[in-house]
This record gives structure tokens, sequence and C-alpha cells, in this order.
């Protein structure tokens, strides 16, 4: 466990406190604060991932002096850092009774974990399970700006441009005037201008001219889902499977146009509409 030392104070308190809060423990070794180490201790591992926990032995005259500058009269105290500057303290018997509750403050949402992992999977290259983490993420806290931004670029990347536009129209006053928000704005425009090909407005031509055709009707739905628009394709290809379920070529296409769509509730839907039609 790190210890405050007159050549690792500016280390620890202040470049360590940057990114993540720093937790600076003031005690002797004294009956009075030997309940708080252990509390405080037990509480907060070495590997803690969100915090740090520092030692400071107030026989240290660095350690001694700090805590005279905070403001303690007495130890047991607790002193939190956060961009090189103490944000919080406790000091007493509040070490103990108060140490949990503060320890919640500085540990993340169970959505901010979530998402990170989605960013950790979207990194790997793993797109879908990206997705299905960071919609989670997003349903588990929905007024997160940050978290609704995020799953937005994600389905632009997925090509689930209908989604997208969910989180992205009528943005609020603090939307709009983001420039991430605006930059997202553009790059749904782009995406759309993509889908919108002139091989997938020539199979849009061919399908309204012969809307029996089931080779047309597959090549159109297939091309709708590789344009992000897996819910039209799949409401093509269910109208054939309605009148033929043993259309074996239709439904793979169809089973594989959901397999792309982990995450999206959509998924389930139109796997139960198939075993509706099958069983």
């Amino acid at each position: 466990m790190l210890t405050l030392t007159e050549q690792n104070v500016k280390q620890l308190l202040v470049d360590g406190s940057m990114n993540k809060a720093v937790f600076v423990y003031f005690y002797m070794d004294t009956p009075e604060c030997t309940a708080a180490t252990s509390t405080v201790t037990g509480a907060i591992g070495e590997n803690n991932e969100y915090i740090t926990l520092i030692k400071a032995d107030v026989k240290d005259p660095v350690a001694q002096a700090l805590c005279i500058q905070i403001g303690f009269q007495g130890v047991p105290a607790l002193a939190v850092f956060s961009k090189g500057r103490p944000v919080e303290a406790l000091q007493g018997d509040d070490v103990t009774a108060k140490l949990q509750e503060l320890i919640v403050r500085y540990m993340p949402k169970e959505s901010e974990l979530k998402m990170r992992k989605a960013l950790e999977e979207e990194a790997a290259g793993n797109l879908s399970d990206a997705l299905r983490l960071a919609a989670a993420s997003f349903a588990d806290d929905p007024a997160n700006l940050e978290n609704k931004l995020i799953l937005a670029r994600m389905y632009i990347k997925d090509k689930n441009l209908t989604k997208a536009h969910e989180l992205l129209d009528n943005p609020g006053r603090e939307e709009q005037s983001r420039q991430d928000y605006k930059d997202l704005v553009s790059a749904l425009t782009l995406a759309e201008q993509a889908a919108d090909s002139p091989e997938l407005r020539e199979l849009e031509k061919q399908h309204a001219e012969q809307p029996d055709n089931c080779e047309i009707t597959k090549s159109y739905a297939a091309a709708l889902a590789e344009a992000g628009k897996r819910k039209e394709a799949l409401e093509l290809l269910f109208e054939i499977l309605k009148k033929d379920i043993g259309n074996d070529t239709v439904k793979k296409t169809y089973l594989d146009i959901l397999s792309t769509m982990a995450g999206d509730p959509l998924q389930k839907q139109y796997r139960n509409k198939l075993y509706t039609l099958m069983y």
C-alpha cells in the first residue's frame, strides 16, 4: 500500500488525482486509530481501479503538515483528493461510520461500467456485443448524454440508421450546442446518402414492378439490410414466409439478418414472429 513521503507527495496527490480519486488516510499507531485503519484498508484494496488509497502517518513531518493544512484537528482522518486538491474529508468516528458512503460516490455507476465494457468490445472489433452493452447502459441511465451519444455513434457505425435517428432527433438545448452532437448528425446524413445507392434504388424499382418475384424480393431485402434498413428487410421477407414457410432460402436470409441484430429489441420481435409461423 502506498505511503506518503516527501519524495512522492506531488506524484501521488497532484498527478495521481487527475484521473482517479485519491483517498489519503491520516493516522498514528495508537489504539484510537486501530479500528479506523482496519476499516479503511479493508474497504479499499490495493488493486482498486477507481480509488487510490494512501496512508499518511502523522509522525512524518510531511503528513503532519498536510494534515494541519487541510484543517484536521486530530486522527484518524481521511481526505479525498481530486484534480490535485482536497474535495471531501472525514474525521474521528466518521471515518468508520461514513466511509462506505464516501466510497460509493467515487465508484462508477453500473451503467458507466457497462459503457466502459462496450467501448472495450468495440475496440476489439466486437460491434454487436458493444451495441448490446451500450444499449443496456443507456437504458439504465437515459439522462446520461455522454452514453446517449456513444450509443448513437455505434448505431451509425452498425448502419442502424433508424435507431440513430431515435437518439439524435429532437435534441435538447445542451445537445444542440455540442460539437460532438453536430458531428454525429453530419455522420448520420452521410450514412443515409451512402445507403441510398443506385443499386438499392434499382432493386426497389424491380421489386415495385415484380412484387411477387421471390428472388428480386430476397435481393432487395439483403440490400436493405446492408444499408441498415433491417426492419424493412425483415418485413419483406416475412410477407413471403407467411405465404410459404417452407421457402428455405428466404428463411435463411431472414435468419442471417437477425443474426446481425444483437442488442436490438427488433431481433427478438422478428424471431418470435418467425417462430409463430413455424410452430
